[in-house]
């Protein structure tokens, strides 16, 4: 094992060494000579050129990986008048847009002009198929089009009559953008008209891996380089002040997979036209602050970034209690589409979404200890707490009939949106009793109790062995609701193992489904957002097995290069094969990225119990891992620790560094007949502060170094 102060882990971090980002491999398409003196902007220079009536030259680059910023182009020659344009994808099937439209107008046999009822996305130098109803396809290569007119010329010849409706796509089809720009305020084509040499400089790019260079009209371009002006947080080791490293290379991929995300989802003060800082949900799309993210990327990013990630935090709270509605509702997304604005403009998407929004605060405090901001914000949280009151039943559960993060309307009582309220009750407890009124605590308390008798009477469903999704929908089996309920002692004494083996009946090879017949408006079934919440429920039950299981599962294919989706970061859903279903998928989003706290909470074991980790507990939970090691930011200092397990043999060993003025809680794996020592005593010597229950042995300590062995 590495050792509490390794630089071993400095190897996984995916942010770039330099502002100054090149490609890692250029691709040339037409009449281009030298792409891969663009890799190292020195050697030959990279000429594209044009002719009328060819194959538009082309370069696309790779940057191996997702990045962000302004893109640029270092001109060294010009010739003729040619008009270069620049479109940005995260993955590579979405950079160009085959046309897929139909005859419009039946053509002749011998005819090389074909009307259509679209000219879109049409490219000359593509292939063009036409395929009748009858018949066999027809492939030609486009050599001009208008798009006014929506003609096509093509060559050679057709050999055969076309009929209207005639089937109509072509091949490679032409450059594309996969960014929303009404959504995000940025993005699009850059399109340029040199006249010499210069450099030229792009739009801002919030999100991308691929970059496609074309020459679209007669010219010829000269370039010397080509690259980024990276404008995400670009994090280099010095700037991680929590890390993660263990025995098995997957799991450490994922962690700086997860922190990486959760750096390109962050937004400069003054980019894109805002003088704040904020944390946006995509890198891409939608480029807005959304409550539900918060609740992985608050975390995530504290546990990796520490205080660095905190401003971007509060900076975003701000937004939220500027937008607070008059009823005490927080928006889910205060700043939703800015194709008007860089400032964008309130979406109270749902009650739930809402209750989001104050757990933000409450996580900003548990990590931070921020107690002079949570003081002030509790007033704004009060009347959050009141607003979601609103839709409790007089049989103590949930009714409001809206939406949650997978978008689709659910009506009755559904069991989620329970839990989530009993979940904000509880975390408000705790609020108030650290800044607040234990009275109100009494009652928050009061109040989650009696939502959780209600949830377990009424809509847990015995023939499922778990959770149905609500009322109006008990025998639908859901992951979300029963991910919950493992993790909030919502499941029956004795029924764990068989929630645990009905939620298993949701998996796929690439992750579990949110359950029978349940997808996303565009037909998507897997969402990790969903997924992150089973990995932490089977934790927390000490399913081990089962989280690292799913987690490989889900986030795994996300992590490997070969795959074509691949941008180093997290994906923000999945279809039933895999993949995503629209090019507007973002493949950098925040709410993915629960791995990364969920490897340092649950499997390395660290966790904040007090406000600011005055108090911690530290819990590992290894399962079939070898060995762990890591960091962790407190307003007091680092905790690190390091632990090795051997379960053939049941020897454990941790060792436990902890800031002063801090106390916690050390826990441990113990058999029947193990002997444990803290720094060379024995258990049984050491007291009162020690002690043993359900196969675990948990000390007592204040902050300092501990070395613990079981054998």
């Amino acid at each position: 094992m590495p050792g509490l102060n390794t630089s071993a882990w400095q190897s996984y971090v995916l942010g770039p060494q330099t502002a100054d980002v090149h490609p890692v491999q250029a691709e040339g398409r037409g009449e281009v000579t030298h792409p891969q003196s663009l890799l190292k902007s020195h050697g030959p220079a990279t000429t594209l050129t044009t002719k009328a009536g060819g194959t538009p030259a082309s370069v696309l680059l790779d940057f191996g990986k997702e990045v962000g910023g302004t893109p640029y182009l270092d001109l060294t020659r010009v010739t003729g008048s040619p008009t270069l344009t620049l479109v940005t994808a995260e993955a590579r099937q979405y950079i160009r847009t085959p046309a897929s439209t139909t005859v419009s107008a039946a053509a002749a046999t011998g005819a090389t002009q074909i009307t259509l009822a679209s000219a879109a996305n049409l490219e000359t130098g593509n292939s063009i198929t036409f395929t009748p109803a009858t018949g066999e396809p027809v492939t030609r290569t486009i050599t001009a089009f208008d798009v006014t007119a929506r003609t096509v010329a093509v060559k050679p010849a057709l050999p055969a009559d076309l009929a209207t409706g005639t089937a109509v796509a072509t091949s490679p089809g032409a450059p594309s953008s996969d960014e929303s720009r009404g959504l995000a305020g940025v993005g699009g084509p850059d399109t340029f008209q040199p006249t010499g040499p210069g450099r030229l400089t792009g739009g801002f790019h919030g999100g991308f891996r691929f970059a496609l260079l074309t020459v679209s009209s007669p010219g010829s371009v000269s370039l010397s380089s080509a690259g980024l002006d990276f404008q995400a947080f670009r994090a280099t080791p010095a700037d991680y002040q929590g890390w993660f490293l263990s025995s098995e290379d997957d799991l450490n991929r994922m962690w700086y997979s997860g922190a990486y995300t959760l750096q390109l989802n962050l937004k400069a003060p003054g980019l894109n036209g805002l003088p704040d800082a904020r944390i946006y949900d995509g890198a891409k799309r939608d480029r807005s602050i959304w409550t539900g993210d918060l609740l992985v990327q608050i975390p995530t990013l504290l546990t990796s970034l520490g205080n660095a990630g905190a401003a971007y935090v509060k900076s975003s709270l701000d937004v939220l209690l500027a937008t607070q509605r008059a009823d005490g509702a927080f928006p889910g997304s205060p700043d939703f589409s800015k194709r008007t604005s860089p400032v964008g403009s309130p979406l109270f998407y749902s009650n739930n979404y809402s209750g989001y929004g104050a757990r933000a605060f409450i996580d900003y405090f548990r990590y931070t200890g921020d107690k002079t901001y949570l003081i002030a914000a509790l007033p704004a949280l009060r009347k959050e707490l009141a607003y979601n009151d609103t839709f409790l039943s007089a049989d103590n559960l949930v009714v409001s009939n809206d939406r949650d993060y997978w978008q689709a309307t659910q009506t009755g009582e559904v069991t989620k949106y329970s839990i989530d309220y009993y979940i904000l009750l509880k975390e408000m407890s705790w609020l108030e009793r650290s800044v607040g009124s234990a009275a109100l605590a009494d009652t928050d308390d009061a109040k989650a109790e009696a939502i959780k008798a209600a949830v377990t009477s009424k809509l847990w469903n015995p023939q499922l062995g778990a959770y149905g999704q609500s009322s109006a929908k008990a025998d639908v089996l859901v992951e979300d609701a029963n991910a919950l309920a493992l993790q909030y002692g919502f499941v029956p004494e004795g029924k764990e193992a068989g929630v645990l083996a009905a939620m298993k009946t949701l998996w796929t090879p690439y992750g579990a489904i949110m359950g029978p017949g349940l997808q996303d408006p565009t037909g998507h079934t897997i969402e990790p957002f969903a997924n992150g919440m089973e990995t932490a429920g089977r934790f927390a039950v000490g399913d081990t097995t089962g989280a690292l299981d799913l987690m490989k599962r889900t986030w795994g294919p996300m992590i490997d290069k070969k795959n074509p989706l691949y941008t180093g970061a997290f994906w923000e859903f999945k279809n039933s094969t895999g993949g995503v279903n629209r090019a507007t998928a973002s493949l950098a989003h925040g709410w993915a990225a629960s791995p990364s706290v969920q490897l340092t909470e649950q499997l390395l074991g660290v966790e904040p119990v007090g406000a600011g980790y005055q108090s911690w507990s530290i819990a590992p939970h290894p399962g079939s891992v070898r060995w762990a090691s890591g960091a962790v930011p407190t307003a007091y200092g680092a905790i690190k620790t390091e632990w090795t397990s051997d379960s053939r043999s049941g020897r454990f060993a941790l060792t436990v560094q902890a800031p002063e003025h801090t106390t916690g809680t050390i826990t441990v794996p113990v058999g029947r007949t193990s002997v444990v020592t803290i720094n060379g005593r024995v258990l049984k010597d050491i007291g009162p502060e020690a002690k043993s229950s359900g196969g675990y042995v948990t000390l007592t300590v204040p902050g300092g170094t501990y070395r613990i062995t079981v054998s």
